[in-house]
């Protein structure tokens, strides 16, 4: 009887734990505070960890203003930063001018950077002299923002051909995009894609090949515009490691999607495989040593 009390209560604390650990980073609280002197602005972001785990963090702060002449500027802060248990952080804050017939819209971000992950956020919108707290769910969030963070000449490249591109599109996503760039080997780089900091591609540069056509870690994913939802189906359906997963279309009735994969090698053989909408962790093969047609 004495061992069966043990081993319930340490099934006990095992779950508690697990439950805890899940709800950990709900403790994490953003706030984007606004003061306004005369005709000035100061937005103080702060985050406060009100549970008892030391977390390391990295935020972004975006500030959009749209003046009457609907010129858009956009203003954005990030940094790294620790926060011990019960610590309210106070981050580095902005200051920006303000005229009549202005809009502004600012969205601070908190990422677990362990983890990758967004875990906290905060937003406020701001109608010409009035301050205007907008209740997140409701905010109509600026559309078509990408972010540079290249670091040399052929990540500045691929930001501009990556931003010429996505502003040919008639409708733009609510989201930002950063274009990020990280050091490897010799003259080369790790370019990332990342939507609300969360990753989604990245690929290998070299100065010495057509570096902007090879992908490391290409996956598909769907984006609810209405819900302001994604899926990512890839990882869904249990992407292969070193493989990639380009050229994706819907099938007619659209509860498939249809899509080459291969190896990130670019030199690999590549088949054509199948995801069923309604059960997501299925890939089937549907036509071996072949490729999506490219329409262009």
């Amino acid at each position: 009887m004495k061992n069966i009390l043990t081993i319930f209560t340490i099934s006990f604390l095992s779950c508690f734990k697990m439950h805890a650990q899940t709800n950990k980073d709900s403790l994490v609280i953003a706030t984007l505070k606004i003061d306004q002197t005369e005709n000035v602005l100061h937005f103080n972001p702060t985050v406060e960890n009100k549970s008892e785990y030391h977390y390391e963090l990295d935020y972004l702060l975006l500030i959009k203003k749209t003046d009457g002449n609907k010129n858009l500027s956009v203003n954005q802060q990030k940094g790294k930063f620790t926060l011990s248990p019960n610590e309210l952080k106070k981050l580095s804050s902005t200051t920006i001018n303000q005229t009549e017939n202005q809009k502004i819209k600012a969205i601070l971000f908190i990422r677990n950077e362990d983890e990758n992950k967004l875990i906290a956020k905060d937003s406020v919108e701001i109608i010409t002299k009035d301050l205007i707290p907008v209740n997140e769910n409701s905010l109509q969030t600026t559309t078509g923002i990408v972010i540079d963070d290249s670091k040399t000449k052929l990540g500045r490249d691929y930001y501009d051909i990556f931003f010429a591109t996505y502003t040919q599109y008639p409708n733009k996503f609510d989201f930002v995009i950063n274009i990020s760039e990280l050091p490897y080997r010799g003259l080369s780089s790790i370019i990332q894609i990342k939507v609300d900091q969360e990753l989604i591609n990245e690929f290998f540069t070299n100065p010495d090949e057509d570096w902007q056509y090879k992908q490391l870690n290409a996956q598909i994913f769907i984006y609810n515009i209405t819900a302001n939802t994604h899926t990512n189906v890839s990882e869904n359906s249990f992407k292969p490691m070193g493989v990639i997963d380009i050229d994706p279309i819907f099938s007619p009735n659209s509860s498939e999607i249809i899509f080459t994969s291969t190896s990130n090698d670019m030199i690999s053989t590549r088949n054509i495989y199948s995801i069923d909408l309604n059960k997501e962790e299925t890939r089937t093969l549907i036509i071996p040593n072949a490729e999506m047609a490219d329409y262009q």
